[in-house]
């Protein structure tokens, strides 16, 4: 079981087009317990830079401040806007899944 999750992640890492440093930041928010499921597609993620902060998140939008600039950095280049919080919650369904 322990070896499936692992290549499951592996996979997940493999193909995900995120930056090195947002997995790096997800995954510590994964590993700190900072994700708490609140509904099937629906999460409150604490942040990583101010612990008086969470944000909710869904697969795909979050609260945040990155997510919301995210085409004003990277300049409408053809991908979905991402953010670490959407990153964690990622990874922490590869992680919880049967």
């Amino acid at each position: 079981m322990l070896f499936q999750t692992r290549l499951k992640c592996l996979n997940y890492y493999c193909d995900n087009m995120s930056s090195a440093n947002t997995i790096k930041k997800a995954k510590k928010l994964v590993e700190s317990g900072c994700v708490a499921k609140i509904e099937d597609n629906l999460f409150q993620i604490k942040s990583s830079s101010d612990p008086t902060k969470s944000y909710f998140v869904t697969s795909d939008t979050c609260e945040c401040l990155g997510f919301k600039n995210y085409y004003k950095f990277h300049h409408g280049n053809g991908q979905k806007a991402n953010c670490s919080h959407l990153e964690a919650i990622r990874i922490f369904k590869v992680e919880n899944s049967d």
